[in-house]
């Protein structure tokens, strides 16, 4: 995963004006962008996710298996099970004042649900963000 590549998947606007790579003949932003000012970037993006976020009224995320009679229970946790531990995990953390890490713009979207104010910080060499509790 690269920040391109997760900024599509959000639908969060970017080009290449914002990339400090200096590509030629690029007319929109490539596999290689890299914001000049990332501290500048991240709120920005951060603003665009606040926009689309719907606030939940729940404290932790919480996901329902639907069973029907063609499904067949194996007992094997699911990766949504593992991706829901992963968010209520981070919620847990940064609740505490402490720092935690996700992976994507998804997972942010999702932590945004329940904890609004945050801050963001991408670690290039991680491909991770760095979260924490803003105030």
């Amino acid at each position: 995963m690269n920040l391109h590549n997760d900024l599509l998947k959000t639908k969060i606007t970017h080009n290449c004006e914002q990339c400090c790579m200096n590509c030629t003949n690029c007319s929109t932003a490539c596999d290689k962008f890299h914001p000049e000012n990332m501290t500048e970037f991240m709120d920005y993006a951060l603003e665009c996710i606040r926009g689309m976020v719907e606030p939940s009224k729940e404290r932790t995320l919480k996901r329902y298996a639907v069973r029907d009679s063609r499904s067949y229970n194996d007992q094997v946790s699911t990766l949504d099970y593992y991706y829901v531990l992963l968010v209520n995990s981070v919620l847990s953390e940064i609740r505490k004042g402490k720092t935690d890490y996700v992976y994507s713009f998804e997972q942010i979207k999702d932590i945004m649900r329940f904890e609004s104010d945050i801050s963001v910080r991408y670690i290039a060499d991680a491909e991770a963000y760095e979260i924490r509790k803003a105030g």
